[in-house]
């Protein structure tokens, strides 16, 4: 029967269904919110019959329809879309709606899919002057969204002109999607982050305590940074803490509604209780830790720092970060941790360049002694140096090494990482050693303070060119060890600053020169 009276119903041809849809695959939860006799459902149906799951809703105003889907069984949730208020999720809204207000449906679609929590997708058929012709303040609305959601629109002719009910009008077809990946964007673009207040005394003394480890026009940038995560930090720990406050309450509330309607009728309440794993204490503590300690690692991200040092210091200055990654995140605590910090910064570099001096000077490898000159320290017999020629016994495949044409970036890994320790002990105490290289074959390299050969048995020979940069690295040493008079000693016994020339030659002034340039 054709409701000629009803002047917005115009049955679906399946033929425009198929465009409508195109090769989407239906599924979930779907709404028909302008059902007229169930043409569309019914496509539905045919068309994703294999391999689909679905439940239909249906809405339509018209009872004489709605008597006709109810007689067939589908589900009328409701009669006039635009009053329709839920709390159901839908994976898909699939309308045909009356051409003379499309838009008003339209944009109600849009409203229930932006409420919801999870992805909806709308397809709908419009009467083309809609799109068209925005003379209306809601037309004009419904246009920004569809530019919003990147929405495709495609336009079809004759649509209607062999339909069981015929029209001339021109229709749009209208795939929307609107996606919930942005919702966390929200939340970010709703932090405070230039409002917060924070004692200014406490940002001063953490930028001084940064300005230690980063240049001094980056200074503002870390900084900003620093505050801009501790808030970060803030926000996503009480997300986390509400979550669990409301999972909680949930498990909670289920629980006690079961039992309030207990009785011979309470199975029906029991897909309401919950049935997936309890989130707990525990799982709420562990992931505040994890939170915190990833945000510990980004504020004392101080890769400038990190790269004056061999690999054991970095790993000795890692262990220092990880054992404070108990502390609550706030500018307090920042300041007290950069600060002890700064006051291990000259430890933890002569650290760096100890760590590569024990690696070369390891007297049990006995094939290598020669890596090592004995010397009778200021008051201990057991002093050595480095010597100006060392040999490295290290495990690689030759071919790794020389097959790459003479490219020192690309040389086995395990070599570049020794040499490269060796390069950076140098800089700490002379900043304008290069750590480039230039080949001299596809197995040996140089620059300005060494020359290092990679050979078949597996070693590396490296030779000192700079041997006052390489007495002054020894020098440090012998200092850290015990086995130097202090500086004090120096200046006040000549015999003392006699056996330093004797012993070191002229090496000029001997620091950590790195460091007193950053400070």
């Amino acid at each position: 029967m054709i409701y000629t009276d009803n002047k917005d119903f115009y049955p679906t041809p399946r033929d425009l269904f198929d465009r409508l849809v195109g090769r989407n695959r239906i599924s979930g939860r779907i709404l028909e919110p302008s059902a007229g006799k169930g043409d569309m459902i019914r496509h539905t149906r045919e068309k994703f019959r294999h391999g689909s799951t679905f439940k239909i809703d249906a809405i339509e105003n018209d009872h004489r329809l709605v008597s006709a889907l109810v007689g067939e069984g589908i589900s009328v949730v409701w009669d006039d879309f635009l009053t329709y208020e839920t709390y159901k999720e839908y994976d898909f809204i699939i309308m045909n709606p009356p051409f003379s207000n499309g838009v008003d449906h339209v944009i109600k679609a849009l409203e229930i899919a932006e409420n919801q929590l999870t992805h909806c997708e709308i397809f709908a058929i419009l009467n083309k002057e809609t799109i068209d012709n925005a003379f209306s303040t809601k037309r004009q609305e419904l246009l920004r969204k569809l530019s919003e959601y990147g929405a495709e629109v495609r336009y079809e002719s004759g649509a209607f002109s062999q339909a069981e009910r015929k029209t001339d009008v021109e229709v749009a077809l209208v795939h929307i999607k609107v996606e919930k990946v942005n919702a966390g964007k929200s939340i970010y673009d709703s932090i405070p982050f230039f409002s917060a207040s924070k004692r200014k005394e406490v940002v001063e003394e953490v930028g001084a305590a940064l300005s230690t480890y980063v240049k001094p026009f980056e200074l503002q940038a870390k900084m900003n940074d620093i505050q801009r995560l501790v808030i970060e930090y803030e926000t996503a720990c009480q997300l986390a803490k509400d979550t669990y406050k409301a999972i909680r309450a949930k498990a909670s509330f289920f629980g006690y509604i079961a039992q309030v309607n207990k009785g011979e009728r309470s199975s029906r309440l029991s897909m309401v209780t919950p049935y997936n794993k309890e989130f707990t204490g525990n799982d709420l503590r562990e992931e505040l830790d994890r939170l915190r300690s990833g945000y510990w690692e980004l504020i004392l991200e101080t890769d400038e720092f990190r790269k004056m040092l061999t690999n054991e210091a970095v790993q000795k200055l890692n262990r220092q970060i990880e054992a404070a990654s108990d502390m609550e995140i706030n500018l307090v605590n920042i300041r007290m941790l950069l600060m002890a910090l700064v006051a291990n910064q000259r430890e933890i570099l002569t650290d760096s360049i100890v760590s590569i001096f024990q690696k070369i000077t390891d007297r049990h490898m006995t094939s290598y002694s020669s890596n090592v000159h004995y010397y009778n320290g200021w008051k201990t017999n057991s002093s050595y140096k480095i010597n100006k020629k060392i040999v490295i016994p290290i495990k690689y495949s030759p071919f790794e090494s020389w097959d790459f044409k003479e490219d020192y970036s690309r040389i086995n890994t395990g070599v570049r990482m020794w040499v490269d320790d060796i390069v950076k002990a140098f800089q700490l105490i002379d900043p304008n050693v290069s750590g480039e290289f230039t080949a001299l074959s596809s197995q040996e390299f140089e620059n300005e303070c060494l020359r290092f050969k990679m050979f078949a048995k597996g070693t590396i020979h490296v030779w000192f060119k700079d041997e006052r940069l390489l007495a002054k690295l020894n020098y440090i040493c012998g200092s850290h060890f015990g086995w130097i008079p202090s500086e004090g000693e120096q200046r006040e016994n000549p015999e003392a600053r006699e056996w330093v020339a004797r012993e070191f030659g002229d090496m000029g002034d001997v620091g950590l020169l790195q460091m007193e340039a950053a400070a």
